[in-house]
């Protein structure tokens, strides 16, 4: 008996629609070498190769290859139909929504909002699910979730989305830090110094290190990297690198003289405040309420 799950079929069919392995990546928000061990791990499963591998040139599939894709669409097909009849069932008979939310917008700047449409909406059961931006894409992507907000300044593929706020971002640095106590501190001399952030190839990553380019600091020193606020703010706070943070989520920090907010002569350092939902599945009542609730009641700082 065959064991491929539904994600690397996903993967199988994101190559050949998108013509890539690197486009397929891009379409879930992964590294190439993660689509590549999809496709190879059902390779070996099956037995077989599925893709005739050419140095620059779309892959083509094999007769395997079609037959595989032919099984996997419509498995997939099936699957979408079950998480629709699902939606539609919840819909009917319970008042629940999920949200997914990424960490940062959960603890620090829409915890509020949140709250209060949790209080004012007894006849919803909220769930809030907080994790990092791949897993707010693909819970909303895979019907996990009924929403989704995220910081960011680009679209993800395969959602819909909305913007409903700004944040801003500063730049941090240790106390002691040469750049601490300057003013209107140069990107050229920020560039000089070696940064902590979250994993490059993360989505945060790569919007992050956008950010900083367009802001004129496009080669970052990466000393440490860390995927949770509270270790990224040891690293800062010990003198291994600057970050660039979310303003909110350093405030308390920064007032307490833990760590010092860079006078950046730079471009604003902003993300904003995306709010997502399925393209494939009809949105339920709660689902709606809810995001008209934080659309309405969100206040950017920005």
């Amino acid at each position: 008996m065959f064991n491929i799950t539904l994600r690397r079929m996903e993967v199988l069919v994101a190559v050949v629609e998108e013509g890539s392995f690197a486009a397929a990546a891009d379409r879930f928000g992964i590294a190439q070498p993660s689509v590549s061990a999809h496709i190879m791990a059902i390779e070996k499963e099956i037995g077989g190769q599925i893709f005739v591998r050419r140095r620059g040139r779309k892959p083509l599939l094999t007769e395997i290859g079609r037959s595989v894709l032919q099984h996997a669409r419509e498995f997939l097909a099936e699957a979408d139909d079950m998480r629709a009849e699902v939606v539609k069932i919840r819909g009917e008979t319970g008042q629940q929504v999920v949200l997914s939310c990424q960490r940062s917008l959960a603890n620090f700047v829409l915890r509020k909002e949140i709250t209060d449409f949790a209080l004012a909406r007894p006849d919803i059961q909220l769930v809030l699910r907080i994790g990092k931006q791949e897993d707010v894409f693909s819970e909303v992507r895979d019907g996990v979730a009924d929403v989704g907000c995220f910081l960011g300044n680009e679209d993800l593929r395969g959602v819909r989305a909305e913007i409903i706020g700004r944040e801003k971002l500063v730049l941090i640095a240790s106390p002691n830090h040469a750049l601490a106590r300057r003013k209107r501190v140069k990107p050229q001399d920020v560039a000089r110094y070696d940064f902590v952030g979250p994993p490059p190839s993360s989505l945060f990553g790569r919007g992050v290190s956008k950010l900083l380019a367009n802001a004129g600091i496009s080669h970052v020193k990466v000393a440490a990297q860390a995927t949770e606020y509270q270790f990224l703010r040891e690293f800062v706070v010990a003198g291994v690198g600057i970050a660039c943070s979310l303003e909110r989520s350093v405030a308390a920090d920064i007032e307490r003289g833990m760590l010092m907010k860079l006078d950046f002569a730079g471009d604003d350092l902003t993300f904003d405040v995306r709010q997502i939902a399925s393209v494939r599945r009809p949105l339920s009542k709660p689902a709606a309420d809810l995001m008209e609730y934080l659309r309405t009641n969100h206040k950017s700082l920005a």
